[in-house]
């Protein structure tokens, strides 16, 4: 499995350093050093994981994972629906649960999925 061209062509374009490795069924996208919100995370930066499924782009990204682990600096807790962890890529990975209100088979890819990604860790699109 390949990432698709498009999304090689939006992670160039965004100057995003990345991995895609081979994972189980499908594939695991990691994007290194990407920038989060200082003010609202204990973090400045964390590599983020997109597990795509092996019918990727007719199947959809669902949730997407980080590490270090995140907590917020309000309160010292994980975020609402990102405190359960998973193991993809040999690591352990964060996993928020935020998923797209709807998904184009075919159509949709990466690049629809980021802006709920920059809008949770980044505060904004």
């Amino acid at each position: 499995m390949e990432l698709l061209d498009d999304d090689k062509a939006y992670l160039d374009q965004k100057g995003f350093a990345y991995d895609f490795l081979p994972d189980g069924e499908g594939g695991a996208l990691i994007i290194k050093g990407y920038p989060v919100d200082a003010g609202k995370y204990d973090h400045e930066k964390i590599d983020l994981l997109f597990c795509i499924p092996k019918a990727y782009n007719d199947a959809k990204i669902d949730n997407f994972y980080v590490d270090p682990p995140l907590r917020l600096k309000s309160n010292g807790q994980y975020p609402d629906r990102a405190n359960v962890f998973e193991k993809h890529a040999e690591r352990n990975w964060q996993r928020f649960s935020r998923h797209l209100s709807r998904w184009r088979a075919g159509i949709d890819t990466l690049q629809n999925f980021m802006p709920l990604v920059q809008q949770e860790l980044q505060g904004g699109p």
